[in-house]
């Protein structure tokens, strides 16, 4: 199998994806790398931001949620949105493999967990898999 198969991009036209990360070239790799589903990209910064977007807005159809931010970090975040939007599908990212806590993830409610690096293939494969059709 060769390392440069062919990743087929989903449309997601009309759908609302927000991605909750602190390190902006982390977001842009995320930019760059959904650009092509045409999905409308909400960027918030930390924990608190992500929670009062998800409040606002009930079109947003998935999260991608750093672990590792200031001031409120992505369990404490996921636990909140999910108390009010349980079905939202969370997906959790970090670059800390080693010392994760893969338990505490799902226990917080994340849907599905990406390490980083994240390759494009994984991503989409997991997006497309928890977002609604």
């Amino acid at each position: 199998m060769s390392n440069h198969s062919k990743v087929e991009i989903p449309d997601w036209t009309g759908k609302k994806i927000l991605i909750v990360e602190d390190v902006e070239t982390n977001m842009l790799f995320f930019k760059a790398a959904l650009s092509k589903t045409n999905a409308t990209l909400l960027w918030a910064a930390d924990g608190f931001e992500s929670i009062k977007m998800c409040q606002d807005d009930s079109d947003i159809e998935m999260v991608l949620m750093d672990l590792r931010m200031p001031r409120l970090d992505g369990f404490k975040a996921t636990e909140a949105i999910k108390s009010f939007r349980p079905d939202l599908p969370i997906i959790a990212q970090t670059t800390y493999t080693e010392d994760v806590d893969t338990e505490r993830i799902f226990e917080s409610g994340c849907d599905a967990y990406l390490p980083k690096p994240i390759r494009l293939d994984d991503l989409i494969n997991t997006m497309t898999r928890l977002i609604k059709q």
